[in-house]
């Protein structure tokens, strides 16, 4: 039975969080999703944190060759994704035990290109603004990829990950999806959780 919803992971490194990342996706109040694991070529124990994980035939394993980057191994996920609507979980985060359920009843009926937002900071919840870096704005007002549900069919249409960028690459999505003009609905369900420990980033809000 085809998911709706194809999750993607991108990992590198992260042998310590990376099972609690996963333990959210299985302790999902509903059933209707596939998980891919992209190790972005990862020097630690996390694949051997992952291989325990994988007698559950809902998730699926992958490799780069190389450490490539987030964006090529996001992009990696998309590819081999079978759902109705992509989304993402950064290794370092979770999932509150309704937030697939959540998004379904919003997704289902809507005809929605991009749902995104509906984040909870734990740590440092301000972050400079990209415009103005003495200017500091809450973390919420950013674009966070790991919120984004995309219809998979855009996927079809390459609207991909920028390669060719080191950061703001989710922000660099969000912006393909704007020119587009396509049905862009924000959430305000705060069941993603973002742990953020250090204040080192610079954020792209939504509307910028």
């Amino acid at each position: 039975m085809k998911p709706f919803f194809s999750i993607v992971i991108a990992v590198y490194n992260r042998q310590k969080l990376i099972s609690r990342a996963i333990k959210s996706v299985l302790n999902q109040d509903s059933n209707n999703w596939e998980l891919l694991i992209v190790d972005d070529f990862s020097t630690d124990e996390t694949k051997s944190v992952i291989k325990p994980f994988l007698v559950d035939k809902r998730l699926r394993y992958f490799k780069t060759e190389l450490n490539s980057g987030v964006a090529i191994a996001r992009n990696l996920g998309i590819r081999k994704a079978k759902g109705n609507y992509i989304t993402f979980l950064d290794s370092d985060d979770e999932y509150r035990i309704n937030h697939l359920s959540s998004r379904f009843e919003l997704l289902k009926n809507n005809n929605i290109d991009l749902l995104h937002g509906g984040v909870e900071i734990v740590g440092y919840s301000k972050v400079p603004d990209k415009k103005d870096t003495s200017k500091l704005i809450e973390i919420s007002d950013c674009v966070i990829g790991g919120t984004f549900f995309i219809n998979s069919y855009l996927s079809n249409e390459l609207i991909l990950f920028d390669e060719n960028v080191n950061y703001s690459e989710d922000s660099k999505m969000f912006e393909e999806f704007e020119k587009r003009e396509l049905n862009i609905v924000e959430t305000e369900y705060k069941t993603y959780i973002y742990y953020r420990d250090t204040p080192d980033s610079i954020c792209n809000t939504v509307n910028e």
